[in-house]
């Protein structure tokens, strides 16, 4: 039976931190900005305000090789009483931290002459493209559709600016399943996430939702793969990756050793078990944009076969192309005030809220440099995920930081 602990009870059994560290002496104050941190996440894992944390860092060379992991992968005693380590190898869900790996899997095939970008949808997502607006209600309580104006492209999609958005993101959604035009799904399924009717035309503003959902069952419709099978072949394989997977209840090796998930109980701080279908089963079918679990290393490789250009996932000029803003003038106006207006939401965890940013293929891209703790260089890529998963990348300095947190940050009792 598994033994609850609160975050009180973890301080005194707190398991050893392990690190790698190499090329740090090239970066200016790295020594004391290095231990100023990692006294940090020490302090945070000792005081139980995380259960743990894995931290990495790399550049296109090598010689910038940062990994440390601090605490427990969860807040449950295992079978012999003890509180198993956060390592690097480590999976967990990664949350919105799919996107990136499923819009890797989509240039895959725009670089194969599968789908282009500027190509409507059409042809591989017709349910999609035959989705009507909804404008609202009628005094009776039923939704008020339109046609769309416009056709929505692939581009849309990785830049979530189809006119799509989460159910728990917008009013209207909201509005619409409380009046029961949508099911709560019983579990985590598939068409639950891709069932909700746009809220705006393709190209009108940023809205985020369920993009690299169907992004994902577009790479299953143009290469006659499941997501699973697509992303062994051609993410898994190149790199040698061996724990990464939509499936994880299939492997029981990473189930034994998976990161559980906490969230903080409002009423006196402290971490739980969070037990949410979300966190501890697969979908029902692939998730693009949410639904593979990872260990930090893995992901790790990733992203750093886009920061060396070294062609095994990507072209060095597709990689290019996912550094460059994506959004027109007005979208990206739009985009920042609606993201100052909602710093509760945190999309994706990467990005100070004073930075000017534009969004690219993949992720938020700052358009000006910020100094000070919330350091961020003009041109860097970022995003992450919803138990405080953040990576930034910075082509122009070659240098990638991964940070995994394992607790959700949208927390409550």
């Amino acid at each position: 039976m598994r033994q609850f602990l609160s975050s009180d009870r973890i301080n005194s059994e707190i398991p050893q931190e392990k690190s790698e560290m190499v090329g740090f002496s090239d970066i200016d104050n790295s020594s004391r900005q290095i231990k100023e941190m990692e006294a940090a996440f020490r302090s945070a894992v000792k005081t139980g305000q995380i259960p743990g944390a894995v931290i990495m860092a790399r550049d296109h060379s090598g010689r910038l090789n940062y990994t440390r992991c601090f605490g427990a992968r969860t807040v449950v005693r295992d079978e012999c009483n003890r509180l198993p380590p956060m390592q690097v190898d480590t999976p967990c869900r990664l949350a919105s931290a799919t996107k990136l790996l499923t819009t890797i899997m989509a240039l895959q095939c725009v670089e194969r002459g599968l789908v282009r970008l500027d190509e409507t949808v059409d042809r591989l997502l017709p349910d999609l493209s035959a989705m009507k607006v909804l404008e609202g209600f009628d005094a009776a309580g039923e939704p008020k559709m339109r046609e769309r104006k416009g056709k929505i492209t692939l581009k849309h999609l990785l830049t979530h600016t189809s006119g799509l958005s989460y159910v728990f993101l917008h009013p209207l959604l909201r509005e619409y399943m409380a009046k029961g035009h949508l099911q709560t799904a019983e579990k985590f399924g598939i068409q639950s996430r891709l069932a909700p009717p746009a809220v705006n035309d393709p190209g009108a503003e940023w809205i985020y939702g369920a993009n690299l959902d169907w992004t994902g069952k577009l790479v299953e419709r143009a290469t006659g793969l499941d997501l699973e099978q697509y992303l062994q072949e051609n993410i898994c394989a190149p790199l040698n990756i061996t724990d990464m997977t939509f499936k994880l209840q299939q492997r029981p090796d990473l189930l034994a050793r998976r990161a559980d998930q906490t969230h903080r109980n409002k009423a006196d701080g402290r971490l739980r078990y969070d037990d949410s279908v979300y966190f501890r089963s697969d979908g029902d079918e692939c998730f693009g944009g949410q639904g593979v679990f990872s260990g930090p290393e893995s992901y790790m490789k990733v992203v750093h076969s886009l920061l060396q250009r070294d062609g095994r996932l990507l072209r060095p000029e597709t990689v290019d192309l996912m550094f460059q803003p994506a959004l027109d003038a007005q979208t990206e106006k739009q985009m920042n005030q609606h993201m100052d207006a909602s710093p509760h939401i945190n999309y994706g965890g990467p990005m100070p809220m004073v930075l000017r940013r534009s969004f690219g293929l993949g992720g938020m891209i700052a358009l000006e440099d910020l100094d000070g703790q919330k350091w961020r260089r003009k041109g860097c890529l970022t995003f992450g995920g919803g138990p405080n998963i953040v990576w930034v990348m910075l082509l122009s300095a070659l240098r990638f930081v991964f940070f995994f947190f394992f607790f959700f940050f949208f927390c409550s009792s």
